[in-house]
């Protein structure tokens, strides 16, 4: 939920969820905080200063990056690398086999005058 808190303007307190700190804590767009008294102050300061001008273009430009679409296209070429590589090894796996069968099995056939 934190790119949409953030994308609606609105200041985020977080604990040190990875996902949260890298990048938006990393980045100065989160305050994070990891017990109730750290929580509370952050809390209270963020909502005493609401949100500046720098503060909300730099989220801005995170957010810019990281689209929906921009992540569906991401996912997308990584499935069809993964299942491009499948489909490679089976087909290279197949071309095995078939050949396999055509020699078919060992002393199957005899040469004349054996």
């Amino acid at each position: 939920k934190t790119p949409e808190y953030l994308a609606a303007g609105k200041p985020v307190v977080s604990t040190s969820i990875k996902d949260v700190v890298r990048p938006y804590g990393e980045l100065g767009l989160v305050r994070i905080a990891d017990d109730a008294e750290g929580f509370a102050a952050a809390a209270d300061e963020l909502m005493a200063g609401g949100a500046d001008a720098d503060w909300l273009a730099r989220v801005d430009t995170l957010l810019v990056q990281n689209t929906w679409d921009r992540t569906w296209a991401r996912m997308t070429e990584l499935i069809e690398g993964v299942a491009g590589r499948s489909l490679a090894a089976r087909a290279g796996a197949g071309a095995g086999q078939r050949a396999a069968r055509a020699a078919g099995p060992a002393g199957a056939f005899a040469a004349a005058g054996d």
